[in-house]
């Protein structure tokens, strides 16, 4: 097996890193389904409007989610598919004893 490019590494380091929290997670979660508004997205999560803001600019600002405008509403949406892929493996495992 090759390994990976130092720039592969830097992705999918970055990528670790913001899915290292809970809420982010979450967010991605609700975000399944589709693109959802920050109010749809605070109020599917349980989370506070600014949290939740707080939660999504970090996740746009590493690609997870890219954000939608139509009109004056923005929605959100996965951007970086690897980011469930991820998820998924991990939350798929059994804890191992």
């Amino acid at each position: 097996m090759t390994a990976p490019a130092p720039d592969q590494l830097e992705h999918v380091a970055g990528l670790f890193s913001v899915l290292g929290d809970p809420v982010r997670l979450r967010i991605l979660h609700c975000l399944r389904g589709g693109a959802r508004s920050v109010g749809e997205i605070h109020g599917a999560c349980g989370l506070k409007q600014a949290n939740t803001s707080k939660h999504l600019r970090t996740l746009r600002e590493a690609g997870v989610v890219v954000p939608q405008r139509s009109g004056t509403t923005v929605r959100y949406k996965i951007g970086e598919p690897l980011a469930l892929e991820l998820c998924d493996l991990v939350c798929g495992k059994e804890k191992l004893d």
